[in-house]
């Protein structure tokens, strides 16, 4: 069997919603290692675990970002959401779909399934990599297997800076530039910097990124109850916010902590506070909480009691000087004493 043909079956195996747990595990360990010799990338190779700082936040280093690929549910559901929307594009209008992939890592994880299921007439792509060596081992893994068609640019640049450049009109924006909880890396500065020279028709995928205040079951890490939005991640709100300022912080949220929480228990516990991260990929293609490494809730702290009181948490996402989530504990004003 050729690489292309492995391919086209880890493609049908990713886009079949019926796909069980063990098959999926299977079909990206066979992925990953396909990846891996058309790259020909090597995981321990000297500087591969170096991130790169852009100066605005952090691109993650070439094994790191090769690793993403071991995401099981993360890299399914991408791909699946991908093709949906190029689908639906292309059901609406004749030529070539096309899609501006930032940040493609060294191996473009979630272009390469749909070359198998399209061809260069019906998609393109322009790819935008800030690492020279993810840059040069995604143009290796296209190049090996056949693909250089259906790549109309690949351009080394940050994505958070870059001035589209293109003929061709942007139907897809896709960029997976992201941790948990939106901690350093450039998803945000990316979104908010290419969706902002675009017409409100063009796609973004993921579609929306939430972020919330969460109470944790202190024994199993379930989520018992949510307290508010901090943010959402989305073309509205992209769109609102250009409308201020690019670098401007986002507006801050304040989230009160109630004295006591009620749980599905008998008896009344509070656990951990934390923040939960949800992605909307693309229509019904989501990661929910545990799916993913980004929808692991972060703790950050204990819930409030008599001897440790806090009264609310507020919120501001920062862009400068790189892409942070700023808390700030509010504390109850003092009782004056008679």
């Amino acid at each position: 069997m050729t690489h292309k043909e492995t391919l086209a079956d880890i493609a049908n195996v990713l886009l079949d919603p019926a796909t069980s747990p063990a098959l999926l595990r299977d079909t990206i360990e066979t992925y990953r290692d396909l990846l891996l010799t058309a790259s020909g990338i090597d995981l321990g190779e000297a500087g591969g675990v170096d991130h790169l700082d852009t100066g605005r936040g952090v691109a993650i280093g070439v094994t790191w970002a090769a690793l993403c690929v071991d995401d099981l549910i993360r890299t399914q559901r991408f791909v699946a959401g991908l093709y949906q929307a190029v689908t639906e594009v292309a059901a609406r209008r004749a030529g070539p779909v096309h899609v501006l992939y930032a940040g493609t890592g060294p191996f473009a994880t979630l272009a390469l399934p749909l070359m198998t299921r399209f061809t260069p007439a019906q998609l393109q792509f322009s790819c935008i990599e800030i690492n020279a060596r993810s840059k040069q081992a995604a143009e290796r893994v296209v190049k090996s297997l056949d693909f250089d068609a259906f790549v109309a640019d690949f351009i080394k640049a940050d994505a958070a800076t870059y001035a589209i450049d293109t003929a061709r009109p942007v139907d897809i924006v896709l960029s997976e530039t992201m941790q948990y909880c939106l901690i350093d890396e450039m998803q945000v500065p990316i979104t908010l910097n290419l969706m902002g020279q675009l017409p409100p028709q063009t796609i973004l995928i993921p579609e929306q990124i939430r972020l919330s205040l969460v109470v944790l079951d202190a024994d199993s890490d379930r989520i018992v109850r949510d307290l508010g939005a901090i943010l959402s991640v989305d073309k509205h709100s992209l769109l609102a916010h250009r409308g201020v300022a690019t670098d401007a912080d986002f507006p801050t949220v304040r989230l009160s902590v109630p004295v006591h929480v009620p749980l599905l228990s008998p008896t009344p516990v509070s656990g951990p506070l934390a923040i939960r991260t949800g992605v909307t990929v693309y229509g019904e293609h989501v990661l929910n909480d545990y799916d993913s490494g980004l929808t692991i809730p972060r703790i950050i702290g204990d819930y409030p009691d008599s001897s440790d009181p806090l009264e609310a948490i507020d919120f501001t996402y920062k862009l400068l000087p790189a892409p942070l989530l700023w808390m700030e504990f509010i504390l109850p004003e003092p009782v004056a004493s008679n």
